[in-house]
């Protein structure tokens, strides 16, 4: 059984598929607008979690395979945690998608099929 959600958790589970993490995007906009975080800043998380989310896609995706995105709203800021089957991506691609995380987040850690992500808030 998962764990019990808080009031300020959100967590969505899409196919496997590109075109399903704009509903991703979606949720983590909605619930960036209970932050202090301005445009930039999440605008830079949404292309985190795409980004994380990339190495999760498998070409031959099944009806079966599903990423699954956890946010949770803390006081100092949001813990964003990714999890869905590990794709054959090539080292350039991997490269890439981590630097860009690095850019746009305080904390990170990539794995093969999970990813955890914190944006700290300002001040």
């Amino acid at each position: 059984m998962p764990p019990a959600l808080e009031s300020r958790d959100v967590r969505i589970s899409v196919p496997a598929r590109a075109d399903y993490l704009v509903l991703a995007r979606l949720a983590l906009s909605a619930l960036c607008r209970l932050t202090p975080l301005g445009h930039g800043d999440v605008a830079d998380l949404k292309l985190a979690i795409t980004e994380a989310a990339a190495g999760m896609l498998p070409a031959d995706a099944g009806p079966a395979d599903a990423i699954e995105f956890r946010f949770r709203l803390r006081d100092g800021g949001l813990e964003l945690d990714v999890d869905g089957p590990a794709a054959d991506v090539p080292d350039s691609e991997r490269e890439l998608s981590a630097a860009i995380v690095d850019a746009t987040v305080d904390e990170h850690a990539l794995d093969p099929g999970r990813a955890r992500l914190v944006k700290r808030f300002p001040g």
